[in-house]
Formats: C-alpha cells, structure tokens, sequence
C-alpha cells in the first residue's frame, strides 16, 4: 500500500525504488526466516521424538497389562496430554514444506502472475485465521485450570503449546505473504492494489460476520451461505484446514455472537488434538510409513508377481493383490500407491507393460488400502458417527477383497480386449512361489495379531496401532532393512502426514459446531422424510453428490464435512450405520482416483512422468469398477454387514 501511494504521488522512477526496497528487506529477513524454518524443522523433530515415547509406552502398558498384570497408570492421560505436542510442534514445519492440504484445481490452471497474485491473497487470509486461533486459544489457556482425573496433569501448559505452535505457523505464513508480494510488486500498481484490497477487505467483512449477530436472517441460510464460502475457500487455493476454521468461525459467530465462538474456538484448538478418540489414527499412519521406509512392500509385491506374473496382465493383478495386503499394514491409499508405484512400475516397465495399464492400475489399487482394516477412513468414519471401529474395521473385509477381484477383472478384459498392454511372463517354479510366501509371512501374522487382538477386545485400537508401530519397526531391523537415515525419514514424513490430518480435524470440528447450529442435518432429514422419497431414491442422490464433491474435494476433508450431514438421513432411513460406513468409505476411494482433483492419480502422474490427462484416461476402467463394486453392496448389504455379526 504504501508504494502505491508513492507511486500515484510521486511517479514511477518512486515507485520502483520502493519495489527494490521489498526486495532489499527480503534479504535482510532471509537470515531470520532460514533460523525460524531451522527451529520449526527441529521443533517437529522433538515431537516425533515425543511420540515414539507414547509409542512405547503404549506398547509397554499392554505388554505389562497381559504378561503381569500390572497396567501403566494414567497411560490414557498422558497420550491425551502428549498428542497435543507432537500435532503443533510440526504445524509451522507442515507450511514451511507445503505438505498442508489445499485445493490446486483453480490456481494450477492460472498463469503465474495470477497465481502469484492469489497466493498473496491467501495469505493474508490465513495469517489473520492464525491470528484468531492465537487469540481464541490463548484466551482459553488463561480461563482453564482443571487437571486431569488420575494422574492430575495440569491442563494449561499444553494449551499454551498450541498456542506457541500458531505462532510459528503464523510466521511462517508472515514469510510467505512478504515472498509473494514481492513478486506482485514486480508486475506493477495495480497488482498491488487488487492484492491490498482482496486481502484486506475479505477479513475485515468476516471480522464483522464473526462478531455480530445476523438478526433477521434465518440459521439454515447463514449455514447454506458458509457452506459455499468454504467451497470458494477451497478453490481459492487456501489451505483447507484453515478455510475450515474461518468458515466456522464467521458463521457461527453470525448465528451465536463472538464471545461464544471464541470459547468454543479456543477449546475446540486444543481437544481436538488432545483427544484419545483420534489417537489410533496417529498410531497407525507411523505404523504404515515404518512399514513403507522399511521396504516391507516389496516382499508382498514379489509374492504376488510370483504367483501371478504369468497370468494374462498377471503383473498388474500381482500389484492389485499386494496393494490390498500392503493395506493391511498401511491403511491409507496414498502410502499404498506411492510404495507400489516405487516397486511394481519399473517390474511392469520392463517386462513391456503398456503404461495405460501400468499406471491406472497402481493410482487405482491404492485405494483398496482404505477398505483393508486398519483403515484411516474407517477410524474417522467411526469417530463422527459414533460406529465401533472394530466393527467397521471387520466390514471393509469383504468389500475391500471384492474391490481387489473386480480390479482383476478389469485388468483381465483389458489384456483380453487389447493384449499388447501386457506381454506374457515366465510362469514361476512352485519351489520358488513357496519361499515367496515365507518372506511375506512375517508382516501378514502382524497384521492378524493387530486386528484380531483388537477385535478379541485384548486391547484398543489405539494401542492396536502402538503394537504394530513396535511390530513393524521390529521386523524392518530384523530384515536389516531399517538404517537410522530411514528412521528419520520415515519420522519426517509422517509428523508432516499426522499435523496435516489433525489441523484439518481441528477445522472439521469448528465446521461441525456450525452445521449442528445451522440445524442443516436435522432439517434436511425431516425435509427428505416429508418429501416421501424411497430409501434407494435417496442413496442414489447421496451418491451422486458424492460423485460430484469428489471430484474437487480431497478424500480426508469431503469425509468430514458430510459425515455430520448424512449420517441423520441414515438414521431417519434406519440404514444400518457399518454398512453406510462402507459406502461412505468406497466413495471416498472414488474422490481418490476422480479427476480433476484424484490426489492419487496426480501422485502417480509425478511418479510415472506421464501426462495428466494420459493419468485421467488410464483410470477410467477402475472407476467403472470401483462403481461395480458399490451397486453391489447396494444390492447385498451382507458384503459389508455379515462378517462385523459374526464376529460378535
């Protein structure tokens, strides 16, 4: 702003100078942003260092629990308390490497000046949304002074480690704004001036939502309102964590007043991250990145090759088969396709593998991750609707198998139709197939000693993921296949995947204090109840907006943010709420592997070095199969409902 009132002033020659100056004050700061970046990459460090600590204590609670008797007391308390570290001492660490979901549909379609420009202007949108967290926060650090039950641990100084960890995130964010603006300054006034305006303006007009009270105005419409700001926060390129907070904060703050939104904000910053309940998520994403850094992936894929690579496409139905076994261990798709697309692509290569199979193939199969218990979606779907993870982790059983044989199927039409994507391959000896499944053994028991100790109920799902943390790490060094360097990274990778995963949660929760205010759910259930719709009318229009959201919004935040307004129509429905679960799991697949936004398919795309829209083309059959594979738990709910009853 102010080198545009130079420049309207004094002319252009000012004007300039004062753009050098911006660019003078960059290299002076840059010593200090390299130290805070340093600070921030050491700071994630200790809490992963902090975590590997609820690591083993968990493990050694259970451990002392079955083998003496003799529990660790207040280990619930402690976990709860610890979680808060390890989710903000790696918050500024997630922005200073850009590993924080955002929306790219818009901004990677425009040209770099526009970008550039945008950029700026979020980013002054998300250092005031930092700001309000500090605040909000820090007012509730000063208001609460309980402890906890058992092992009376005080509250308040973890709250205030949130606190500090906006803090840096806000710096972080500080930098990037002075960056961009620097670029915007090279383009001219009037860049500056959209920039200033479209920065400024916005926080000004939802400062004003968010502390005053929309009189006259009904709640169902302000929701309606915040549900399309927090579509154009999305698309806008703002992280989604944070275009999550400010939705709710604005909008809630129109329907209750400030005062109330600040408390529940300032709460909702720190229990969301301090909340036992999300634990076996943390948990299980160290699990699946111990197992991916360990290299354990490869000896399922070589099993699969083995005793498949001579089937018409065998390679790629081997890749399909060790995709679902990896899901067993990692529970995420992204993991599952990274690790497989690492190993099975140069295999597929090599033997003549056309890449049109190849690459759908491993972008696709991924997502079967999310169905193979344990499962990331699965613990959040459980969470929000109030389901037994147990239970859901049992249903994904069947239908993550199904999805596993229809995509070997698929694969089998589209040699059969088109046999030059894929060469045949040497049939195995079956000496050399047996000592295939020896090397596989080990991680498939774990995996059996995890779930099933789960479901026996012998310990929780959080310390289900503790013990296979432990396992895994176990076996990799076993193998010699885990080196310090790789027990850092893998560290690294999943401190940045844990903060991305809980500062979107925190958002979510903000979000769902607004839809429960807006009354949004519970009308639109009684309004699909008087309307008289059939149940099958209403999950085909379920699943058409699914469709639709999925493909612009990732998996995590579109999981989220419908869960809370779905789940009363299945109630309203008497759907029963593990098989809805399902569904809601597999469309969440779909958003995976939908253009324009599949974050696998771009994953892939990178890995490959392959076009985009050759990535969006190769996906095409799998999409159609995946959808097979919904019509049929549609039509047979005992895919996904007979195994949780069973089990009983």
């Amino acid at each position: 702003m102010i080198c545009h009132l130079v420049s309207s002033i004094w002319g252009k020659d000012m004007y300039e100078s004062c753009t050098g100056a911006s660019g003078s004050l960059l290299r002076v700061l840059e010593p200090a942003a390299n130290a805070i970046s340093t600070f921030c990459k050491w700071l994630s460090a200790g809490g992963m260092i902090v975590f590997m600590g609820m690591v083993i204590l968990t493990f050694l609670d259970v451990f002392l629990r079955y083998f003496f008797n003799s529990p660790l007391p207040g280990t619930y308390e402690v976990t709860e308390m610890l979680m808060s570290i390890v989710v903000f001492s790696a918050i500024a660490y997630g922005q200073w490497n850009k590993s924080h979901v955002i929306m790219d549909v818009v901004t990677g379609a425009l040209k770099d000046d526009d970008r550039n420009t945008l950029e700026a202007v979020t980013n002054i949108w998300s250092l005031a949304v930092c700001v309000l967290c500090i605040w909000a926060t820090g007012r509730y650090a000063l208001t609460v002074k309980s402890t906890t039950g058992l092992l009376g641990i005080p509250y308040e100084p973890f709250v205030w480690f949130v606190v500090f960890g906006f803090v840096t995130l806000a710096l972080s964010f500080l930098w990037d704004f002075l960056v961009s603006l620097h670029k915007v300054s090279k383009m001219g006034t009037t860049r500056l001036v959209i920039v200033w305006a479209a920065g400024i303006i916005p926080v000004l007009i939802a400062w004003y939502l968010g502390s005053h009270r929309l009189m006259g105005v009904s709640s169902v419409v302000i929701g309606c309102i915040g549900i399309v700001v927090m579509f154009l926060l999305f698309l806008s390129g703002m992280s989604v964590a944070l275009a999550l907070m400010a939705t709710g904060f604005m909008f809630s703050g129109s329907i209750r007043g400030l005062t109330a939104t600040l408390n529940f904000y300032g709460k909702a910053m720190f229990s969301t991250s301090a909340s036992y309940t999300w634990s076996p998520l943390m948990f299980f994403m160290v699990m699946g990145y111990f197992c991916f850094y360990g290299d354990l992936g490869r000896d399922l894929y070589e099993c699969a090759r083995k005793w498949l690579g001579h089937l018409r496409g065998g390679l790629a139905q081997g890749s399909v088969c060790a995709c679902t076994a990896f899901g067993a261990v990692v529970g995420d798709s992204l993991s599952g396709t990274i690790a497989m697309s690492a190993i099975a692509l140069p295999e597929m290569r090599s033997a003549g593998y056309d890449d049109e199979l190849a690459v759908g193939t491993l972008a696709c199969s991924g997502t079967i991750g999310c169905l193979i218990p344990p499962s990331a979606m699965f613990i959040l779907y459980g969470v929000l609707a109030e389901q037994s993870i147990a239970d859901l982790f049992m249903a994904g059983v069947f239908p993550g198998l199904l999805c596993m044989l229809v995509y070997c199927l698929t694969i089998w039409f589209m040699v059969w139709r088109k046999p030059s994507l894929a060469p045949t391959v040497e049939k195995m000896p079956l000496p050399v197939r047996m000592r295939s499944l020896a090397s596989a053994l080990p991680i498939l028991l774990l995996f059996i000693l995890v779930i099933g100790g789960i479901y026996a109920g012998m310990f929780t799902a959080t310390e289900g993921g503790a013990i296979g943390s432990v396992g895994t790490l176990l076996i990799a060094l076993f193998l010699r296949r885990f080196t310090l360097k790789k027990f850092i990274a893998s560290l690294n990778d999943a401190s940045k995947f844990i903060t991305m995963s809980f500062t979107v949660l925190t958002g979510a929760t903000v979000l769902g204090y607004l839809m429960t205010l807006s009354r949004i759910p519970s009308i639109l259930a009684s309004s699909i109840g008087a309307m008289g719709m059939p149940g099958w009318a209403t999950m085909t229009a379920i699943i058409v907006v699914l469709l639709f959201l999925g493909c612009f919004v990732p998996a995590m935040p579109l999981m989220l943010v419908c869960v809370p307004i779905f789940v009363p129509i299945a109630h309203m429905f008497h759907w029963d709420l593990i098989w809805f679960g399902v569904l809601m799991v597999i469309m969440m697949n779909m958003a995976s592997i939908t253009p324009p936004f599949g974050i696998n398919l771009f994953v892939m795309k990178s890995v490959a070095s392959i076009p985009l829209g050759a990535m969006f083309r190769a996906s095409v059959p799998f999409i159609i199969g995946l959808a097979l594979v919904i019509v049929l738990i549609l039509i047979f709910p005992p895919l996904a409902t007979w195994l949780p009853a069973v089990m009983r």
